[in-house]
Order: structure tokens, then C-alpha cells, then sequence
């Protein structure tokens, strides 16, 4: 059965009120009504957006990155940058320090600190990796920390304008973003403009994360003072957040009317900094409560246990589920040749496994990568936003995304998906390799950060081990 003869049910548990109260409580979201979303399924439409919102901002301009590339398109934003400040125009940025390893955009963040903004680089990666001398188990510490540093990045595509408009996706700041849609070289990325009542909850987690990573910065500063206790920096944050609201009102968090018949669930997911996993709690119920089908794509479909067995689970039900990721020719054009080939690699390991189970995997063959990070559950509900299918977005990475359902957009996904899969190749039994033992993802133990995604949503394989203590501490230390 093709995706596009895949029925979809007149009335998915997705839609219904329970679905969405228990929603409500794994994320401690809310889902705000009057909103409008525009679906921008190229970099072309997303950057002419782009542009437009920040040669328009006059009060306040706030935007947030994985990475920054080091290319023209870049170096317009910091000239933008340094004519907004110059008009009195607040500008703040955060951005993954990490990622800078690789891009080599240091000098045009320190020109835009430069011209007046506030530019964050979140958790340095050489930071925290030292020996506690005086623990024991000197090295078994050691490897904890160096994995949860590495692991813990800012992963998060957003920018808020004024407090009234947003756009939300998968797209960084580079000329392979902005020509999506030009070039087949560039890459395949979706974004979503959003006005209306939606749009102040994420400048809400722009003021909240810039000020938890100020509190970051003062506690490392800090931190060889006598007596000094970084509890008693980051226990401010929520005081400081509710001044900063209310002395920036008119900035920040102006009256937003309705602006269209959307109803919109914004979800922001901080696993160290909250110890909390609200979208890994979300993308699971709604695997679970899908009926007809599941389309799904990021730039490396490499699930984790949770995810894998609830995949199958849904399969198994006889639910249509269809991934999209890179080939091994694409995914050459990610991040550092796609980490030299290891992206590919890791994500290929898992393609047998979930075939066997029913799932169809779809590889992407266009010259420039597949990035994009949307989801579609019963043609009902559709999900745009930073979140991957991947250990990482999983249990590690702070994401963004939007839930919409009903509507026009989740039409829009669906179209668009049909689009993406002429340019897919559908990987066959026959061609998904069985990886040797020891690199087979799902002989790998099960590690503690599983016990925070929401009991109710485990797999019952995944329950079994995790009730059997099956698991080991792989990014902290055991309880003593």
C-alpha cells in the first residue's frame, strides 16, 4: 500500500478531549486557540519571512539557533543585527556552542556582540569534563560527565518578533537553509509562521532560557568562591523572569488578538536543565494513540528502545508507518560529511529491526540532506519543530516544536510528504544489512534517562527491563 492509499479514520483518538487533557499533563502545556500558521516548506519561503520580520521588528527581536554558518546569508543577519540596534531595537540570540566547532561563525557572533546584542553560546563543551579527586571511581565519573556534557546541547530553531509574530522549525542560520528550494544542493528543511495567543508561551521560553543561561554563565563564574552554592543564582530565575515580563510588557508580551481559527499546543523540552522530558513524553502518546497511519521524517531515523518498540507496537495494530531519512549519499552533505559517514552508519543499523516489524523506511536522493522535522498522525495531527527521531532529541537535547490539529495544516503535511517521497527511494529487506552484534543498537542496555520519560507511556518491552532494574547509569551517577 502506498502512503498515499492509506485511509485515514473520520474520527482519531488524537481529536479527542482526553487525548488532549492527558497531553495537558505530560507536557504541563495547554493547548491556546486563534491562532494562525503558515506551513513554509522551503528555506526560500522561510528566509523571505525571515527577513521581513526582522527588517519590520521595532521593539524587540529574539531568536534562538542550533548553529550559525559561517556564509553570506549569516553575515546579512549580523548586518540586520547591527542596524536594529541602532534603531533601538532589543536583540538577543542563543545559540549551541558546540555546534560553532564546526561552522566556524565565532567572528560573526562577535561582531553581533559588537554592534549591542545579547549573544549566548550555551554550555561550552570543554566545560565540567575535570576529575573529582576526591571520589572514588575516578574514571567511571569521569565518562558520566564528559557523555552528559556532550550530549547536552541547545538544539532549539525559533525567532519571536515583538512579542506578536514567530517562526518555528528545523532551520538554522546558513545559505544551505536559505536556499531550500533553489538549489538542489540546499536542504530540505520546514518552518511555520505563527501569529495569535500561541506566540507569547514561546516568548515565554525565550525569557525563561535566557535567563537560566545567565544564571549558567554567573554560577561557572562563580564557582571557586568560598561558600558559593549555584542554587542560590538559578533559585532567582523565576523572580528575575517575572520582572523582566512585566518592566517589558509592551516588548515582550503586548495583547495578542486572535488572529485565525488554529488551535496550536506549543511544547519546549529541557531534559538537563528541567530534568524533564515533556516532547519525548508527547511524541510517545501520540504514537500510541495513533489508528491509521504515522509519517515522520528527520535528517537520521536511529529511534532508542522507547521509541523503536512503540513504533512497532503501533505497527503491530496496524497502523501505516512511513520514516523518512537520509541515504548514505545525502547524509554526506550534514554536519562535519555527516560526522565522516557515522550518521549513516549508526542510523542504518536500525533499519532492519524496524522493517521486520512492518515499518517502511524511505531514503532520501536528492544532493542536498532531508532536515526536516515534521510529523503526521492520522492525517489529523500534525507536529512541525526541531524534535528527531534519535536518542538525542530523545533524553538530551533541549527542542521546540508545534502541535497543530485540525485545520488546514495537517493537509498541507500530508501533500508535502507525498512531494518529499518522489524524491525517496523505498529501502527494501533485502538491502537493510542485519549489523554485526556488537553494533546493534537494540542489544545496547537501556540507560537511567528512560526513568524520566512519563510511566504511563512505555512500551511494555521497554516497562519490562526498566521494572527489572535492566539498565545501567550511563550519564549520571546512581543514587547512593
Amino acid at each position: 500500500m502506498s502512503p498515499a492509499d492509506v485511509p485515514e479514520p473520520l474520527a482519531s483518538p488524537v481529536l479527542e478531549p482526553g487525548f488532549e487533557s492527558e497531553t495537558d499533563r505530560l507536557t504541563r502545556t495547554v493547548v491556546r486557540d486563534g491562532n494562525s500558521i503558515r506551513f513554509m516548506p522551503s528555506g526560500e519561503e522561510s528566509y523571505a519571512k525571515r527577513w521581513e520580520l526582522i527588517e519590520g521588528a521595532e521593539k524587540s527581536l529574539h531568536m534562538v539557533s542550533f548553529s550559525v554558518i559561517k556564509d553570506d546569508t549569516s553575515r546579512r543577519l549580523a548586518q540586520l543585527v547591527r542596524d536594529k540596534v541602532r534603531q533601538g531595537v532589543e536583540v538577543k540570540f542563543i545559540c549551541d556552542e558546540g555546534a560553532l566547532w564546526t561552522t566556524g561563525a565565532r567572528g560573526i557572533l562577535a561582531d553581533m556582540r559588537k554592534s549591542g546584542a545579547e549573544v549566548i553560546t550555551y554550555d561550552p563543551l570543554l566545560r565540567n569534563f575535570g576529575i573529582d579527586w576526591l571520589k572514588g571511581h575516578r574514571f567511571a565519573r569521569l565518562m558520566r560527565r564528559a557523555r552528559r556534557q556532550l550530549k547536552r546541547r541547545f538544539h532549539e530553531k525559533y525567532l519571536v518578533v515583538d512579542g506578536t509574530q514567530a517562526i518555528l522549525g528545523g532551520m538554522n542560520w546558513g545559505t544551505k537553509y536559505a536556499l531550500g528550494g533553489e538549489s538542489p544542493k540546499a536542504w530540505r528543511d520546514t518552518d511555520s509562521y505563527i501569529t495569535g495567543p500561541v506566540v507569547a508561551d514561546i516568548q515565554h521560553r525565550f525569557l525563561d532560557s535566557l535567563l537560566f543561561y545567565r544564571a549558567m554563565e554567573e554560577a561557572w563564574r562563580r564557582r571557586r568562591e568560598r561558600g558559593f552554592d549555584p542554587q542560590t543564582v538559578y533559585g532567582q530565575v523565576p523572580e528575575l523572569e517575572a520582572i523582566a515580563a512585566e518592566e517589558n510588557a509592551s516588548a515582550y508580551f503586548p495583547p495578542l488578538p486572535p488572529t485565525g481559527p488554529t488551535r496550536i499546543r506549543y511544547v519546549g523540552h529541557k531534559p538537563y536543565d528541567d530534568e524533564f522530558l515533556p516532547l519525548t513524553n508527547a511524541f510517545l502518546q501520540i504514537i500510541r494513540s495513533a489508528r491509521a497511519s504515522i509519517w515522520w521524517g528527520c535528517h537520521g531515523v536511529r529511534p532508542p528502545r522507547m521509541f523503536a518498540e512503540i513504533l512497532a507496537d503501533a505497527a503491530a495494530r496496524g497502523v501505516e508507518i512511513h520514516l523518512i531519512s537520509n541515504s548514505r549519499k545525502s547524509s554526506r552533505s550534514l554536519m562535519g560529511h555527516g560526522l565522516m559517514g557515522w550518521m549513516y552508519w549508526e542510523c542504518s543499523h536500525h533499519f532492519r529491526w524496524l522493517m521486520e516489524r512492518g515499518i517502511h523506511i524511505h531514503l532520501w536522493q536528492r544532493p542536498g540532506a532531508f532536515h526536516s522535522k515534521t510529523m503526521l498522525v492520522d492525517g489529523a495531527l500534525a507536529a512541525i519543530g526541531s524534535y528527531n527521531v534519535a536518542n538525542g532529541s530523545t533524553y538530551h537535547h533541549t527542542e521546540s516544536t508545534v502541535f497543530v490539529s485540525g485545520g488546514d495544516l495537517p493537509a498541507q503535511v500530508k501533500e508535502q510528504f507525498l512531494i518529499d517521497l518522489k524524491d525517496c527511494t523505498e529501502l527494501t529487506l533485502a538491502q537493510a544489512k542485519k549489523p554485526p552484534r556488537w553494533a546493534d543498537p537494540f542489544r545496547r542496555p537501556l540507560h537511567e534517562r528512560n526513568l524520566l520519560v512519563d510511566r504511563s507511556v512505555w512500551p511494555e518491552a521497554v516497562r519490562a527491563d526498566l521494572d527489572a532494574g535492566r539498565f545501567k547509569w550511563k550519564y549520571s551517577d546512581p543514587p547512593s
